[in-house]
């Protein structure tokens, strides 16, 4: 096992978690034919050995767009981890759901239900699938996971609080800086990004926690993304017992990656050091102390884990 430190001397604590990775295992359970792109396998054997080569201890796999709805990877891939990870299920929200399922899946390790509409959707669409999501949620005291366009919680500002479950948004909740959109505001001010006050808003009111994880969602400032800073920073500051940290490994192109040979044809993984991103994220967080609510503090809350001795 490695022990991450950063140049300040911070290091990745024990029992440390990483509260966002997926496994894809086509050849036992096949991708959705609608998918937006065709990734390599990456396994749950391949998971484990990089979360131990980073010293992390606990994961939490989320189930990947490629796969819809189908959570038979991520419910066999839990049962393999001996109840060390934790888990976030993709549902069908226009149907009903069985409570014999949602039972199975809790019991597999399933602690949270995302929706994923990345840069696309409406309002009145995330408004209606928060509020069903929530309710699904609310029965086994799992996590809601977003991934909505920032702006969107401008509208979903005043709805998150009275949901009854906690509630994550994923990849900095979609703060994008000037390298991504060209506005030289954002790199200065993310306050200037519509949406990111509301945000800031629910973290310090402990009504959203917000993933620091897969920054090349927001920005192209390759190889670090080092220019996410200033938002990382900032949600620290406001918000420093809602911030959780997630590698995104094993970093899938998504759609961004497709070449020629279009959607269904398989691509590689984005080139990502993992190591240096992770010690630059000890240096965002500036305190041990800090390290250990992103790491540790903050994630057993957000993902209902109780036992404090691992």
């Amino acid at each position: 096992m490695t022990i991450v430190k950063a140049k300040a001397g911070l290091t990745v604590p024990k029992h440390a978690w990483d509260s966002h990775i997926h496994v894809i295992e086509s050849d036992k359970f096949p991708l959705s034919p609608d998918r937006d792109y065709t990734p390599k396998a990456a396994t749950r054997e391949q998971a484990l050995a990089f979360e131990r080569s980073v010293g992390i201890q606990h994961a939490v796999i989320v189930l990947p767009s490629v796969y819809g709805t189908n959570n038979s990877v991520l419910i066999d891939a839990l049962r393999s981890t001996n109840g060390t990870y934790r888990g976030v299920c993709v549902l069908d929200l226009s149907a009903k759901i069985d409570n014999n399922t949602l039972q199975t899946f809790h019991d597999a390790g399933v602690r949270g239900i995302r929706i994923n509409y990345g840069n696309e959707g409406t309002d009145a669409q995330f408004t209606a699938d928060t509020i069903r999501a929530a309710s699904i949620a609310q029965i086994h005291d799992w996590t809601l996971q977003l991934w909505v366009p920032i702006a969107s919680f401008k509208s979903l500002h005043p709805i998150i609080p009275t949901l009854g479950v906690r509630v994550v948004a994923d990849h900095y909740a979609h703060a994008m800086t000037a390298s991504r959109t060209g506005n030289l505001h954002n790199a200065i001010d993310p306050f200037s990004i519509p949406g990111f006050r509301e945000v800031v808003d629910l973290m310090r009111r402990n009504h959203l926690f917000v993933k620091i994880s897969a920054p090349y969602q927001n920005s192209r400032d390759k190889p670090l993304y080092s220019d996410l800073r200033v938002i990382a920073e900032t949600l620290m500051l406001h918000g420093p017992d809602m911030v959780v940290f997630g590698s995104d490994w094993p970093h899938t192109a998504s759609k961004e990656g497709n070449g020629a040979g279009g959607r269904l044809v398989e691509q590689d993984f984005r080139d990502v050091d993992d190591q240096a991103i992770l010690q630059q994220t000890l240096e965002w967080a500036g305190t041990q102390a800090q390290v250990r609510r992103l790491f540790v503090d903050n994630p057993r809350r957000l993902w209902g884990w109780t036992d404090m001795e691992s």
